[in-house]
């Protein structure tokens, strides 16, 4: 089968970067796409869905068998390798670091900064504090930012450790022409960016919130708290080594997980919150509103 039949049996499919796609999961009632797919280099499809669904689900609600996802034909397209990939180099931290300090920030970001501000909550000073950018649309950039990245202007946001680090970054397009709301760096071969990204706010002391993607985190400091930004609970099940970089960093503080209000959502934070109880930290469960689906819309509207 070709991987291209496979991606057209799901609704609002998009990359997520090289070898890698979102889209609506087929087995629940998915309000935004929370099922990832990639593709090996044996032919292999993955499938796991933010919510939880069981893989046998997934694949009769496209209408297939599981043998269907084995021998797949590339056709050409980028696929992921079998190997867990290495976090990225010192090299690679240190080429994405110039190339966010190469961005506009401040007066020089006005598109940027007005959207931040506007849609999270955040001021111009909380704004530089984080170090956020804006790519004002199609220009030279490195390798690992993709064309669906280059092609809209967007708000960049650097994706930190807990020492201050970018060690990764995403894009919020700005445009609204772009299928991908949020679009994240490319892998380059044999390494992977961070899949999570801290955000702290003006006190160190505040409680910490873990919460899905960088949305919601930069809604939460404009808040007056501390954040952790997770990409996707479904991506570090089988990553022990970030869960326990997480579990490292936010050791000892008051720390709540807020998934959206959705079942992925709820899925998330029973995931994180699993995750961190296992490797002896307490943390609560922070549930918004009813009516609200997630931190960042509830912020906006209270």
């Amino acid at each position: 089968m070709r991987m291209q039949e496979i991606l057209d049996r799901l609704e609002e499919w998009r990359d997520y970067q090289p070898g890698e796609w979102v889209a609506r999961c087929p087995a629940h009632d998915d309000g935004k796409p929370s099922l990832w797919i990639n593709l090996k280099t044996s032919g292999m499809v993955g499938l796991a869905c933010r919510a939880g669904c069981a893989f046998e689900d997934i694949v009769a609600g496209m209408d297939l068998l599981p043998r269907h996802l084995f021998n797949v034909d590339a056709e050409g397209l980028v696929v992921v390798a079998e190997a867990r990939p290495e976090p990225v180099s010192p090299y690679l931290t240190a080429a994405l670091r110039v190339w966010l300090d190469s961005l506009p920030t401040g007066d020089d970001a006005a598109p940027a900064v007005s959207y931040a501000q506007k849609r999270f909550g955040l001021t111009a000073a909380e704004q530089d504090r984080l170090g956020l950018r804006w790519w004002p649309g199609p220009q030279p950039c490195p390798e690992w930012v993709p064309t669906s990245f280059v092609r809209h202007p967007r708000l960049v946001v650097p994706m930190a450790d807990f020492a201050g680090v970018a060690r990764g970054a995403q894009g919020r397009d700005l445009s609204g022409r772009c299928p991908g709301r949020w679009i994240s760096l490319a892998n380059p071969d044999g390494f992977e960016w961070q899949r999570y990204g801290v955000f702290p706010g003006p006190d160190p002391d505040a409680p910490w919130v873990v919460a899905e993607g960088l949305s919601d985190p930069l809604a939460v400091v404009a808040d007056g708290y501390n954040a952790v930004g997770v990409r996707g609970a479904a991506l570090l099940n089988n990553d022990p080594a970030t869960l326990d970089v997480l579990a490292a960093g936010l050791a000892g503080r008051d720390v709540r997980v807020c998934g959206d209000n959705d079942r992925s959502g709820r899925e998330f934070s029973r995931t994180i919150l699993g995750a961190l109880h296992q490797r002896d930290l307490q943390a609560r469960q922070l549930t918004l509103p009813e009516g609200f689906t997630d931190y960042a819309v509830w912020r906006e509207n209270r």
